[in-house]
């Protein structure tokens, strides 16, 4: 049987083909062939829309189909990585209402940190394992408080690979896994947290219906079936971040283990047993691909925004005839230190800033 992969990356949407009795990858493609834009029209914002992502998504998978390397017929699930923390909103026809605010956007920062105060600096930690900080709770505050109108018509909150999963499939669900990393999840309690639902205001039936990360998410509709050339009733039996889905590639389940890997974002991380958390918020706590309510697994996330993404704006101003890989040698070539010079990001949105020692 052949396993379809699908990536919901910030700058591109990757798609692989995978052997599942051999584990080889059969076929990778990813679409567009330049970096996805992020939309921001102020700054410390950063949106992406949902429906673009449906877009490149189809495109992907039918040039996987065209490279002739596998029988499109022979795939039997599917699975989906996304990119974290995003907020996708759907009204009761499943359209979205507005842009997601993903994951590196930082305008409802301030609401969290209210957030924290009133619900209690040590209780959200404890309960929550993370402040409300910026999360995707935080982020659905500020389109109630900021588009009221919008909120008026949301049926369903759900993130990234939510939605993507609801357009191959019809349905709706969640995780824990991508309840926590919103910051919605209370693992004391292992529910939805009543203390964040009721200081913003949030009703529970905004919420898809909760599934294990390994479990049936929908099948696939026949008319997207169609569409890609897929068969009809293929289960979607996996959907997590990409920070977990990147630690699972790498074989990193239990307590002890530790992932770094880079995209967009740079991340280091490693696996917990404990309900374990950073009294400053310098790095986040979130359910792994195998947490249950029976047994903990938290994956220790540190965050540098601006990695992957550095290295584009360095093509930009620097490489634009380059290739990265010729961008790379080149910076092998340079002296350690590169005399003084440092480039500080960590925002999207926001100016570059340049400094020398």
């Amino acid at each position: 049987m052949l396993l379809l992969g699908i990536d919901i990356g910030t700058s591109f949407i990757k798609v692989s083909v995978v052997d599942s009795s051999s584990a080889k990858c059969i076929a990778q493609v990813s679409y567009p062939d330049a970096e996805i834009p992020i939309i921001s029209i102020k700054s410390g914002w950063a949106e992406q829309s949902p429906e673009m992502w449906w877009q490149h998504v189809q495109i992907a998978i039918l040039k996987a189909n065209a490279t002739k390397k596998y029988n499109p017929e022979d795939i039997g699930a599917i699975g989906i990585a996304y990119q974290m923390h995003g907020l996708v909103l759907v009204d009761k026809y499943k359209n979205e209402l507005r842009n997601s605010i993903i994951w590196c956007d930082s305008r409802a920062v301030e609401i969290g940190n209210d957030a924290s105060d009133a619900i209690g600096k040590d209780k959200c930690l404890e309960h929550l394992l993370n402040s409300p900080g910026n999360f995707t709770a935080s982020k659905l505050a500020w389109v109630k408080e900021n588009e009221p109108d919008i909120y008026s018509k949301i049926d369903t909150v759900m993130l990234p690979g939510d939605y993507i999963a609801m357009k191959l499939t019809g349905q709706v669900t969640t995780t824990i896994s991508a309840l926590s990393e919103g910051i919605f999840w209370d693992f004391k309690k292992n529910e939805l947290s009543e203390d964040v639902l009721n200081y913003f205001g949030f009703s529970k039936q905004m919420f898809p219906t909760l599934n294990n990360v390994f479990s049936i998410h929908g099948t696939l509709t026949s008319k997207v079936a169609t569409e890609l050339s897929l068969n009809s009733n293929i289960p979607v039996s996996y959907k997590a971040g990409d920070q977990q889905n990147n630690a699972l590639s790498l074989n990193v389940l239990e307590p002890g283990d530790v992932a770094a890997t880079a995209g967009t974002s740079g991340v280091i991380y490693g696996v917990t047993d404990k309900l374990t958390f950073d009294k400053q918020s310098r790095v986040n706590t979130f359910a792994h691909v195998n947490h249950s309510c029976d047994l903990n697994r938290l994956g220790v996330l540190l965050c540098i925004n601006g990695t992957g993404i550095m290295n584009s704006w360095i093509k930009k101003v620097a490489g634009v005839n380059l290739s990265y890989h010729q961008i790379d040698l080149q910076a092998s070539a340079i002296k350690e230190g590169s005399d003084g010079r440092m480039v500080m990001n960590f925002e999207a949105g926001q100016t570059y800033e340049v400094s020398f020692r």
